[in-house]
């Protein structure tokens, strides 16, 4: 065998060697966009931030806060978990109770467990509070479903801002 076979039988196994690479390394490529895009394919989380005041005129009443509301849907056997989060603002009232109350809403139900409140009684300054209220709902039916925020409170000058819902579902 000559000095050119051995070369050109170098430079073959060479470009087999760089062909066996190149082919493991597409199909790594491959395999990961696949898995990637199987992720892509269902929505598994839902957010909304709304950063206008939403303020609890009238009092004492629940009130919906409508920029919050997310629409969501759930497969069989997979359950919802729920977050708000938010800034709160409560008034000075002597003599009195000043505070905010949050609860989930689902499908026009609301439950006062949980719930989340801020705020003081017979309190003679102005109080900033974060505010986080989170639950896992693992009663709803497969299907699509809404989930808003109702705040409660008083005085009328008590309100919220910077607020956020978050809404992830997972498999029970």
């Amino acid at each position: 065998m000559g000095k050119g076979s051995t070369v050109l039988g170098v430079i073959a196994l060479i470009l087999g060697a760089s062909g066996l690479g190149l082919g493991g390394l597409a199909w790594i490529s491959v395999s990961r966009v696949e898995t990637q895009v199987a992720s892509f394919s269902e929505q598994n989380t839902w957010y909304k931030y709304n950063e206008t005041v939403f303020s609890c005129d009238p009092i004492q009443t629940y009130l919906t806060f409508t920029g919050l509301t997310i629409e969501f849907e759930l497969g069989p056997n997979e359950s919802a978990y729920f977050s708000f989060t938010s800034r709160g603002h409560t008034e000075q009232n002597l003599g009195a109770w000043s505070r905010i109350l949050i609860l989930f809403k689902v499908d026009g139900i609301s439950r006062l467990d949980p719930s989340a409140e801020v705020g003081a009684y017979n309190v003679g300054f102005v109080m900033h509070s974060m505010i986080h209220l989170q639950d896992v709902r693992d009663d709803l039916s497969p299907g699509v479903h809404t989930v808003t925020v109702v705040i409660r409170g008083d005085p009328a000058a008590n309100y919220v801002w910077k607020s956020s819902l978050f809404v992830q579902k997972f498999p029970m």
